[in-house]
């Protein structure tokens, strides 16, 4: 009978222990933070155009938009291979973000800074690109009332693509594919690094086809849920605030086509010299197009169009309720559509290109309405050393949000 009343006891005892344990949490909470695809982030000339980039394609400035950028060729490119890179830093950190309305979500956030970075680097060898891209876009949300600025509760978004492309017949198609990672890092100073993330399939196309003004292209983008990525004697708290579960980017589908209009517009997709004499070495006489001039004006006026489709998510809450002291907003809940359009002017030939764009950004939030940006920006010619060298800048400004950048690059 002793024996017995002891086990029940024990039971009891370990039973109240477990209970108490259990009030001090050793778990994430369950929601996942929406990583917001509304922000446009690229280099000027995409987000002079409002991000409608992906039925252009062009250069190592495009591939962080369309992988099929890795296999077209500039039209005077005259050897088997080419480099390329590219490095913009927008939203200077010198500009406070305090005031801007971030998640669109309809109340200004408390971030005092902000950066955007964006770099990529490809290589082509005849009609095969390979090349990485990085995207890294970094928010200092205030950890308490008096915003002390070292210590900041920063958040990053990263998105990066390792991948390959390859263009077909007379480069009327190009086939983009490889692996896209999105990846966010929570950073407080006193404390260190929570880091989520995980990788998917990216797959692009794009379709130029010889002797016409214009072009084709799709892009998709899966949908990626990173898990939390806990490292040895972490514990899921960040400045005494509950870590959640996962992190999650909607997958997106987008189609875009562009056209030239004006004089030569018929030269849009033109061959460059590589790709003609690698032909002739095929021994496809047949079908060899006549010959074009590389550095003829492909007419002076360029419009490109593109539509975004955003799937809907699963249990996702906005990234700002980590750091608001309020219940977390449910996101994602519906999908969205998000139309964009842009407009490329040659002013001055050889020396100056302006441009003009639009989108509308929808909101994540349910009943709040979608805000329309204003985006424009400019290239100018600067020099010749080595190779052609140029000065862009770009801005987008909405309804309590603006971004402005500046970069250097090679004039094409």
């Amino acid at each position: 009978m002793r024996a017995a009343l002891f086990v029940v006891a024990w039971v009891l005892l370990t039973a109240g222990v477990a209970r108490a344990q259990d009030e001090v949490p050793d778990a994430t909470r369950p929601e996942r933070l929406y990583l917001n695809s509304g922000l446009l982030m690229g280099s000027s000339r995409v987000v002079g155009l409002g991000g409608a980039y992906v039925g252009i394609a062009e250069g190592v400035a495009g591939f962080t938009t369309s992988l099929a950028a890795l296999a077209q060729r500039s039209p005077g490119l005259d050897k088997d291979w080419d480099v390329g890179f590219t490095l913009s830093w927008l939203d200077l950190p010198l500009s406070k973000a305090k005031g801007k309305d971030l998640d669109n979500d309809g109340l200004a956030d408390d971030a005092p800074t902000t950066l955007q970075l964006l770099g990529a680097v490809m290589l082509q060898y005849r009609n095969f690109g390979l090349g990485f891209s990085l995207r890294n876009y970094q928010v200092g949300y205030c950890n308490t009332v008096l915003c002390d600025t070292n210590d900041l509760i920063r958040v990053s978004f990263l998105q990066s693509a390792l991948a390959g492309a390859i263009a077909l017949g007379r480069d009327d198609f190009i086939l983009g594919f490889g692996i896209y990672s999105a990846q966010a890092v929570f950073s407080h100073k006193p404390e260190g690094d929570w880091r989520y993330g995980n990788t998917g399939i990216a797959l692009d196309m794009l379709y130029r086809p010889y002797g016409r003004p214009y072009r084709v292209g799709v892009s998709v983008r899966p949908e990626v849920v990173g898990a939390w990525r806990r490292s040895t004697g972490q514990v899921p708290f960040l400045a005494g605030r509950q870590l959640y579960s996962a992190v999650v980017s909607p997958a997106v589908l987008s189609l875009g086509a562009s056209w030239r209009l004006g004089k030569g517009a018929e030269l849009y997709n033109r061959l460059s010299p590589a790709a003609r004499r690698q032909m002739l070495e095929g021994e496809h006489f047949a079908e060899l197009p006549v010959e074009d001039d590389p550095s003829a004006l492909a007419g002076r006026w360029l419009i490109s169009a593109q539509a975004d489709f955003i799937s809907r998510v699963e249990n996702a809450v906005s990234v700002h309720s980590f750091t608001a002291l309020t219940e977390p907003r449910k996101v994602g809940a519906s999908a969205m559509l998000q139309p964009r359009l842009g407009v490329e002017h040659e002013t001055w030939p050889g020396r100056l290109r302006t441009r003009l764009g639009t989108f509308i950004e929808p909101s994540p939030f349910e009943g709040h309405l979608p805000r329309p940006h204003l985006t424009g920006g400019f290239e100018l010619f600067l020099f010749r050393y080595w190779d052609d060298w140029a000065l862009t800048a770009s801005f987008d400004a909405s309804r309590r949000y603006s971004n402005f950048g500046v970069s250097v690059g090679f004039w094409r």
